[in-house]
Formats: C-alpha cells, sequence, structure tokens
C-alpha cells in the first residue's frame, strides 16, 4: 500500500530529472541568453510574453505571427547547439507537435538586454542531420575562386560579375547588385 503512492511522487521525479538533463545547456553569452528568452516565450504560448519579447528584444517580430507559428509547432524542444559563440549561436530544434527538426541561427547586437540583428529557422528534411565544415584558409580560397569562375562564365554583364568576384574579398565594400539572366 505505501510503495504504490511513494511511486506515484518519485517516478515523475526522476522522468523531470532525466528530461532536464537531457536538454543542452544554452551557454552564457548575449546570444545564448537571447535564444532562452526566445524559447522561453515563444514556447509559452502566452500573449503577453510574446509581446514583451518583441518590444524588448526582438521588433522585426510580430506578436500575431509567432502566436499563429507556435500553434502551427506546438513549440519547441531545444536538440543541439551547433556552434556558439558571444553574439551568434547555432542551434536544432523539433517541433512538439509533430516530427519536424529545424535548423536555427541567431544574431544579436549586445546591450542590455542584447537584441536580435537577424534570426532565422530553417526546417530540415527528415533524415538530415547538419554537420559543421570548417573551411580552412586554403578550402576558402579554393571555394571562392570555383564560385569566381562560374560568375565570370555566366553572367552576362562582366563589370557586374568583376564586382562580384571582389566581394568576398572586400566584405565591408558592398553595394547594391541586381538581378542580371545568365547565358543560354
Amino acid at each position: 500500500m505505501i510503495a504504490e503512492p511513494i511511486c506515484r511522487t518519485i517516478v515523475p521525479f526522476f522522468l523531470a530529472a532525466a528530461y532536464a538533463l537531457a536538454q543542452p545547456a544554452i551557454p552564457e553569452t548575449p546570444a545564448g541568453h537571447t535564444l532562452q528568452a526566445w524559447l522561453d516565450a515563444f514556447n509559452s504560448g502566452d500573449a503577453a510574453k510574446i509581446e514583451a519579447y518583441v518590444k524588448t528584444i526582438d521588433s522585426s517580430q510580430s506578436v500575431d505571427g509567432m502566436i499563429s507559428f507556435r500553434r502551427q509547432t506546438g513549440g519547441f524542444d531545444l536538440l543541439s547547439i551547433e556552434s556558439s559563440e558571444p553574439l551568434h549561436i547555432r542551434f536544432r530544434v523539433k517541433e512538439k507537435a509533430g516530427p519536424t527538426t529545424a535548423l536555427g541561427s541567431l544574431l544579436v547586437k549586445d546591450g542590455n538586454p542584447p537584441s536580435v540583428q537577424t534570426f532565422g529557422l530553417r526546417a530540415l528534411p527528415p533524415g538530415v542531420v547538419p554537420v559543421n565544415i570548417t573551411l580552412d584558409a586554403a578550402l576558402r580560397k579554393r571555394v571562392i575562386e570555383g564560385v569566381n569562375a562560374d560568375v565570370n562564365e555566366y553572367y552576362v554583364d562582366s563589370g557586374l560579375a568583376m564586382q562580384m568576384a571582389h566581394a568576398p574579398k572586400n566584405p565591408r565594400k558592398t553595394g547594391t547588385v541586381s538581378s542580371v539572366p545568365r547565358k543560354g
């Protein structure tokens, strides 16, 4: 008789503890704090919490849009932190209401609280596992040279092709690039 009430008390405690241990740790960085704030507001489904998040951290979001998206997904469980820097974090989440996983990227401007500069969440096709690839200087150079060769070969406007070929070498000197149709 005593064992049953004890089991009803202890088993949920251990399940909750196991669930908490399974959640990846969110870094103690401005980007990590912002990710936690987004997850807390979004997963709550509470309009007031979502509105406070939008007003203080990410004014580019709409409260109605976030609530609608929350209804579709049921919220998100954090699966992993893919990479983390003080102002940028990449992460993977899974819908609570379905099987979809997504890869997220959050870039923040430092402040108190930090504010969102860019936020993206992309659904991953079933079975896909993202892999972090680190480009060393030699591989980066080969990739850029390959892109430059394709741009020079396929863009009609040679002046525009030259601008685009030089853009990766001069990332702070970017301008507006218009769309140009490709050759046949």
